[in-house]
């Protein structure tokens, strides 16, 4: 087990429920009562099972290889479906999602390995939103640091930093203008203040029953924006690397499968 706070037990349990709510939610995809769709039926809880089956596997110590295949799946694969398919203009289209979760989703891409066309396929889908509503303010400087490194092309942030108050030092570590030795420190603070901004705000999937009973829908806490952080713009890991909500031999794995030394 990568992750001591639940028992093997636990982990084969949670593995358990999360398989049948993935079965149980593609039929609802795949097959939608008659009438108005509703949210559930434009594939959301798939994606989000498929989403926390990977942290779910990672916690459980399950092989990388494994681990990446059901969040590739959703975020790679079956987000930009659902947008093909019902579109971005409410009441009909997908709802917007919020920009922690687009920092989840850009950041689980690079640890699954996605491919140049996945990642272009969810950019291309991401675009399709209306940005500038509801306070958005558009692209960030970290989406777009993110897009023109993976070899996305150039789009101007139309805003400094979404959630600075979780995300600033996540920039710092990136930014082109910070010395290279200081990416490290910052990526380091951005890590060590993850959790508590995450759970204040009950985001990113790291709430949990507090006493990890049969209904708990804990699946592990793991920082993978600081791990893809570090992947992508080459940041040096060691003075973090056992911090216990840094996912270290997933971000290895994903250094190896990009060609990273």
């Amino acid at each position: 087990m990568r992750d001591t706070l639940a028992s093997p037990e636990f982990w084969g349990q949670a593995l358990t429920y999360q398989l049948e709510d993935i079965e149980a939610f593609e039929k609802s995809y795949g097959n939608p009562p008659p009438g108005p769709l509703k949210q559930g039926g434009k594939g959301y809880p798939l994606l989000q099972a498929l989403f926390e089956t990977s942290l779910c596997l990672y916690s459980a110590g399950a092989p990388v290889p494994e681990v990446v295949a059901p969040g590739l799946r959703g975020v790679g694969h079956l987000f930009p479906e659902m947008i093909a398919r019902f579109g971005t203009d409410m009441p009909d289209g997908i709802a917007w999602m919020g920009t922690s979760v687009i920092h989840r989703y850009i950041s689980m891409l690079v640890l699954c390995c996605a491919s140049p066309s996945e990642f272009q396929a969810f950019f291309d889908s991401l675009d399709r939103f209306d940005l500038t509503e509801d306070g958005y303010g558009g692209y960030d400087r970290i989406w777009s640091a993110f897009r023109r490194q993976l070899g996305l092309g150039d789009v101007a942030p139309q805003s400094p930093v979404h959630w600075p108050e979780a995300y600033q030092e996540l920039w710092l570590a990136i930014a082109p203008e910070e010395p290279d030795f200081a990416r490290p420190h910052h990526l380091k603070r951005f890590l060590e203040g993850w959790y508590k901004e995450m759970t204040s705000e009950l985001a990113a999937q790291t709430t949990r029953a507090e006493d990890l009973g049969p209904n708990s829908t804990y699946v592990g806490y793991w920082c993978l924006e600081a791990a893809a952080a570090s992947v992508v713009f080459g940041i040096d890991d060691h003075s973090f690397r056992d911090h216990p909500h840094y996912p270290a031999d997933w971000a290895d794995w994903a250094r190896g499968c990009r060609g990273i030394a």
